[in-house]
């Protein structure tokens, strides 16, 4: 039976979204990024009852800890947090020995599918790319865990597809509608205030 890691990387929601900070205040981003990563979990949080699917965030925050952990989620330390990367780096070295792939789910996703989900972890590929709508990358499957370095930031789908090229890997682009739409610009932002309900009354909360 594959085993697979669904980790999620979570910073400290006060250091999340700095992207939008012409846009919305401080406090603002930081209920953006607690709302964000609670329901993250949520949604992911069936998928564990799947054979061999277990979940983790990996974080230096101990509040996105404590928010995992209520939740039955294992808890990756990173106590640097110094960027998505390394992040994710963290990760995959912890899950190279429990597990035979991982996949990476952003914290910030504005409207998630289960479906795409179940599309992305049924492909058999040694690395699997959702494209985010910038040409960054939002959603990695990679087995194993370790196989790629782990190159986030501007077109970074292009720089992970060339990685696994580089070594031999099998690799596909996969474009999910859901998987590409995260919010860390104004223009996420607006989108996603029209287009899901939950979050149109963020600002007053």
């Amino acid at each position: 039976m594959t085993r697979t890691l669904i980790t999620v990387p979570m910073k400290d929601p006060a250091a999340s979204k700095t992207r939008l900070a012409h846009a919305i205040s401080g406090e603002e981003r930081v209920r953006l990024a607690q709302l964000l990563f609670r329901r993250t979990l949520t949604f992911l949080t069936p998928f564990a009852a799947e054979d061999g699917v277990e979940l983790a965030v990996v974080t230096g925050s101990a509040w996105a800890a404590g928010e995992a952990r209520a939740q039955g989620w294992h808890v990756i330390r990173d106590p640097a947090e110094s960027s998505l990367s390394r992040a994710v780096e963290v990760a995959a070295q912890w899950a190279a020995p429990r597990f035979d792939r991982l996949c990476v789910i952003p914290a910030d996703l504005a409207a998630p599918d289960a479906h795409d989900i179940a599309s992305l972890l049924a492909s058999t590929d040694p690395v699997t790319i959702c494209p985010a709508s910038d040409d960054g990358t939002n959603a990695l499957l990679v087995s194993p865990p370790d196989a790629l370095p782990f190159l986030y930031g501007p077109k970074s789908a292009q720089m992970h597809f060339a990685a696994a090229q580089e070594r031999g890997l099998a690799a596909q682009f996969l474009a999910l509608d859901s998987l590409s739409f995260d919010i860390d610009t104004t223009a996420c932002l607006d989108r996603a205030l029209q287009e899901v309900p939950e979050l149109a009354g963020m600002a007053a909360e």
